[in-house]
């Protein structure tokens, strides 16, 4: 994924090896071959990711947790700070309406896009009404029934943006500070198959021919013209496809990449080589369910199937076994959060006989088998995990991805995943991500874990925090998350080449814009 953590899920779906090497074949909006040949050393970025971050090519929206790598190429409504907040870009003013059921966006004048074309509330009105395309995944909460449903989108002059929901959304402004508030050209719009190849947007790089091969590394060039480019410091940003973890420490430790993501099994030997390291908390690995409704495999769509799965999974031994330094826990928030229960970790801790009777409670005595997908990254956690659901009568069989897709279409072909999954805000990511976005494609429902999610909403203080609780605690009641330990993300840097990285509050991608030279 797109992203500096332990573990790893790319864009919250299991992550593959990318085995495409084919060059990519680029339209006349991507920088010519000759661009960026004359930028030194030190006026390029490399970055290794862990993982094809154009696997499904160049829309952000068909995408969520892509910000690190899409605000490349792509300008959003808003952008994150560096204290983890929000704050106006492509939009220049906001306003809500009195009971927050309307936003309105003054737009930035004078922005283009690479392909020449200019921004206007029309073309903004274009992006955001694909909202109901299922495929466009960082739209999910906003499409009809979502937790953030857009109902209609104005544009009453051509710099002004009007959205309209089916109810009160206070701090709207926060879901287009990433993928769903990038905004692509017309143009792009227009052409699919152009857009599949070759990004389309207004941001401070564009990508060069020659130095990209899909699956591998991408190679942005900095726009001439480009508004605020002061804020980027590099000329080139090359971003190399890394899986294995191991490999992409490698990389970093032998200077072959600048800054990348590092997993936690590699933390200490990368830390070990005098490279420098940033880590954040924060981060709570999880077992998403994706299959609430049992159309994959039936017996998920028992709450107490779920339910046996939490409590068969001893989490202290995963902990101890693989993942040392790290946090076994019940708790879908982490422990900074308002909210986190502690008591959630003996109730939903290890309780085998437990399991064994919820099974049985729900027709599956003798137990039932299904499949996930696996990754490198993630391959020893499901086997230890394997072992245990086991002991109680589940057979859970573990299919390696062949290809990225393979990975990324697991949120609908397989009834579990593997999570690595960063809280920015709760309640946002409860309305963009779990019950209105990718983790929830089946658009299931659940009532209380709605009606908190809309209490925190609209709370402060100690109502929030009451709120916040009952939602956390819901999460795991109803096992739509199965949570295993907190995680701490990690990123490595380069100390000669990179000042020390900083991570946006709570948000486990470091800002481009915030990653300098060192001297």
């Amino acid at each position: 994924m797109n992203r500096f953590k332990s573990g790893s899920a790319r864009s919250g779906i299991l992550l593959a090896t990318a085995t495409a090497l084919t060059l990519t074949s680029v339209t006349a909006c991507s920088s010519s071959s000759a661009s960026g040949a004359s930028a030194s050393a030190s006026d390029t970025l490399t970055v290794g990711m862990d993982g094809d971050s154009a696997a499904n090519g160049y829309d952000p929206a068909k995408y969520t947790e892509m910000r690190q790598f899409f605000e490349s190429v792509y300008d959003s409504l808003f952008v994150k700070t560096a204290d983890g907040g929000v704050k106006p870009s492509l939009a220049t003013k906001f306003a809500y309406n009195k009971d927050k059921t309307q936003l309105t966006l003054t737009l930035r004048k004078g922005v283009t896009f690479a392909d020449g074309s200019k921004l206007t509330a029309a073309v903004v009105k274009k992006n955001l009404d694909r909202r109901n395309d299922a495929a466009l995944v960082a739209y999910g909460n906003m499409a009809k029934g979502g937790q953030a449903e857009i109902k209609q989108v104005t544009a009453p002059d051509d710099q002004t943006v009007v959205l309209t929901f089916a109810k009160a959304q206070p701090t709207f402004q926060e879901q287009l500070a990433s993928d769903a508030g990038m905004i692509v050209s017309a143009k792009g719009l227009a052409d699919s198959k152009a857009l599949g190849v070759a990004p389309y947007g207004s941001g401070p790089y564009t990508l060069e021919k020659s130095g990209s091969v899909k699956g591998s590394k991408y190679t942005m060039v900095r726009r001439k013209g480009y508004w605020n480019s002061a804020a980027f410091a590099y000329d080139t940003v090359v971003y190399r496809a890394l899986p294995d973890p191991q490999a992409r420490a490698n990389a970093l430790v032998s200077g072959q990449v600048d800054v990348a993501a590092v997993a936690g099994s590699t933390s200490s030997f990368v830390k070990s080589r005098g490279t420098g390291l940033s880590s954040l908390g924060g981060t709570v690995v999880t077992l998403p369910v994706f299959d609430k409704k049992g159309t994959v495999s039936k017996p998920f769509g028992d709450e107490r199937v779920r339910q046996a799965i939490q409590v068969a999974i001893n989490r202290q031994d995963l902990v101890s076994g693989l993942h040392k330094g790290d946090k076994p826990t019940s708790n879908a928030f982490p422990s900074s959060f308002d909210g986190y229960d502690a008591a959630l970790n003996t109730t939903w801790g290890y309780h085998p006989d437990k399991a064994k009777k919820l099974l049985a409670e729900a027709g599956y005595a003798k137990g039932f088998s299904f499949t996930v997908i696996t990754s490198q990254a993630n391959q020893t956690d499901l086997e230890a995990i394997q072992k245990q659901l086991k002991a109680v009568g589940i057979d859970m069989k573990l299919k390696a991805a062949a290809s990225t897709e393979e990975a990324f279409a697991a949120v609908s072909t397989t009834p579990l995943g593997y999570l690595a999954f960063n809280w920015p805000e709760p309640v946002v990511a409860m309305q963009a991500v779990v019950l209105g976005g990718f983790l929830n494609t089946q658009k299931a429902t659940d009532k209380q874990l709605t009606a908190y999610t809309d209490a925190a909403a609209g709370a402060t203080g100690a109502k929030r925090t009451e709120a916040l609780t009952k939602l956390n605690a819901r999460l795991v009641e109803t096992g739509w998350l199965i949570p295993l330990y907190e995680s701490y993300s990690y990123a490595g840097y380069n100390t000669k080449k990179v000042k020390p990285l900083t991570f946006a509050g709570n948000d486990a991608y470091p800002l481009l814009s915030s990653i300098k030279p060192a001297s």
